[in-house]
């Protein structure tokens, strides 16, 4: 029976036969596993151990099943066959790469549009202006709506309460920001408490913790 160091090694080894076949270098290998170069060495040195997942990762990105991947007897596809499936997972993260860019785009157009649309004029939550957003961004973080209204140029009309609500930093267009800049944190509270309830973002409940 083999041992855990040499089973390191034949992985590795398995790892430079394909790279070596399919033409890919050890750079863009590295990339497409998000790993780097040092790591990617030391794999193919068999210094390192890889989880299943690892190796299904690596296995997939040749379209081959791990454990076909890391067996020495198994037979290596030809280099086109290597190099279509490649261009495919390309393909595929390509896609992922856009939708993802497309989404951000249209998040940074919803908040320009609750903006321009006056919905700044009195204190809200980035809670609260993500439920008003297109619906195909109900799965987006509302901090990066958050990261959005701290940088330029919003920033430069969009100010922060010094109160907040809970955990959230409270929002105002700074025409507005001299009109609630004096108001209690209950006060601020309440119009935002009425608010997310109008949003139906509290179904239930009985009191809130300041």
């Amino acid at each position: 029976m083999k041992t855990e160091v040499e089973y390191k090694i034949e992985f590795g080894k398995q790892v430079q036969k394909y790279l070596v076949k399919s033409g890919l270098n050890v750079k863009d290998f590295a990339t497409l596993i998000n790993s780097n170069v040092d790591n990617v060495n030391d794999i193919i040195s068999g210094k390192v151990g890889l989880n299943i997942s690892r190796m299904v990762k690596i296995a997939s990105l040749f379209g081959i099943e791990y454990y076909n991947f890391a067996n020495p007897n198994f037979p290596i596809p030809t280099k086109s066959e290597l190099t279509i499936n490649l261009k495919e997972v390309l393909s595929r993260r390509k896609i992922i790469g856009d939708k993802s860019n497309d989404t951000k785009r249209l998040l940074s157009k919803e908040l320009d549009r609750l903006i321009n649309d006056g919905f700044l004029c009195i204190p809200t939550t980035s809670k609260i202006l993500h439920k008003k957003m297109d619906a195909e961004l109900e799965n987006r973080n509302p901090s990066e709506i958050t990261t959005l209204l701290s940088q330029p140029p919003r920033s430069e009309y969009i100010k922060t309460l010094d109160q907040r609500y809970i955990t959230q930093s409270i929002y105002i267009h700074k025409d507005y920001f001299d009109e609630y800049c004096s108001f209690s944190k209950e006060k601020l509270a309440e119009i935002i408490l009425a608010e997310e309830i109008k949003l139906g973002l509290h179904k239930k409940y009985k009191s809130l913790k300041l």
